[in-house]
């Protein structure tokens, strides 16, 4: 039995660990809000924010603290 050089091992696409943030169009997805109003929640300090490698998440906790549930 022979493997080719070329093959790729690929993940799962849906790993069983837990979701750490949002990117801004996921959670105004989720939240069924539109972009526009998730970021006015973001400037008025009533959605908090991690940014990491440039990119703003919206902590996993957020949903947990406003009640959004899976």
């Amino acid at each position: 039995m022979t493997i080719a050089a070329n093959t790729t091992v690929q993940r799962e696409p849906h790993s069983h660990a837990p979701r750490l943030g949002y990117r801004i169009a996921e959670w105004s997805e989720m939240t069924g809000t539109s972009r526009q109003t998730t970021w006015r929640a973001i400037r008025k300090g009533t959605l908090k924010t991690v940014t990491y490698a440039g990119i703003t998440l919206v902590p996993d906790s957020e949903r947990v603290r406003l009640g959004f549930n899976d």
